[in-house]
């Protein structure tokens, strides 16, 4: 199942101006990803909005907990499930 994640943070926990925090945080949560099992689709950043916005693919909910741990400190965190539009407009269309 396909999972999309917004996270937000502060301007106050930002961790852009210290490389070391972001290899311990967000870089750990990047790559922290494939080792919870989880498949990591996209990662793309509003840097100015200190929003990330994250598609992942995974049978279960506790991996992707699991992955975020780095940032959960960092702020919060929505995950949404979501379909592929073209694939479900595919199939809708063929069922008529």
């Amino acid at each position: 199942m396909l999972f999309h994640i917004t996270h937000v943070h502060s301007a106050e926990s930002c961790p852009y101006h210290d490389p070391e925090t972001v290899a311990k945080t967000y870089g750990k949560a990047m790559l922290g990803f494939e080792e919870a099992g989880v498949s990591l689709h996209g990662a793309y950043v509003d840097a100015p909005a200190h929003t990330f916005y994250l598609i992942v693919e995974s049978d279960d909910l506790p991996k992707i907990h699991a992955a975020l741990g780095p940032i959960i400190d960092a702020g919060s965190a929505e995950i949404r499930p979501v379909l592929d539009a073209v694939a479900a407009v595919r199939e809708r269309m063929s069922s008529d």
